[in-house]
């Protein structure tokens, strides 16, 4: 019942993260609270953080069998997180991490192509992929199997929306884009 609990809730900070990031709901609060609107990237950042770090421990550190015959790819593990952490960074490195936290206010949208973006069209899902794979094989557990599952359909998904809205703000400028570049493992996919 435990994991049925655990994969819901992942599920559903998955929903909320897409749903807030959406441009109707941004445009709703926008139109409805134009005043409050300069804080809602700040308040967005929160909300992401205070989900993920509960559902975090309650999938790494909480007590669930391993799967045995997976224990001996821990040690690689070991090596993908730090690697998931070094391309969040240099994925991260493309903005302005003033702007990107909201504690600045946005400019302009602008089409970043250098950088990860010249391999991958979606460098921070790309990091989430390797750091979840890092995760599992550390931490071998169903629980974590089931955060694998879920945050690799999510992100398959996310991408196809986030796409979605690119194409609406640079138009056959990230057509193009998309025609060169693959969207979520470099030179594969």
């Amino acid at each position: 019942m435990e994991i049925v609990f655990l994969g819901f809730a992942w599920i559903m900070y998955f929903f909320i993260h897409s749903f807030l990031a959406s441009n109707a709901v941004k445009l709703t609060v926008e139109k409805g609270f134009s005043g409050l609107f300069s804080y809602y990237r700040i308040v967005y950042n929160f909300i992401a953080i205070a989900g993920l770090i509960p559902l975090l421990y309650l999938s790494v550190f909480l007590p669930d069998p391993y799967l045995l015959s997976l224990i001996w790819l821990s040690p690689i593990g070991y090596v993908l997180i730090p690697a998931g952490l070094v391309l969040l960074y240099l994925a991260f490195k493309a903005f302005d991490g003033a702007e990107f936290l909201g504690i600045k206010k946005e400019k302009k949208p602008e089409l970043v192509l250098s950088g990860m973006y010249q391999y991958v069209r979606h460098p921070l899902y790309f990091a989430t992929v390797i750091l979840i794979l890092g995760l599992f094989l550390l931490v071998p557990t169903q629980k974590m199997l089931l955060v694998l599952l879920i945050s690799y359909s999510y992100i398959l998904i996310g991408s196809r929306l986030e796409e979605r809205k690119l194409v609406a703000v640079f138009g056959e400028e990230y057509q193009a884009y998309q025609k060169t570049v693959k969207a979520l493992i470099p030179y594969l996919y």
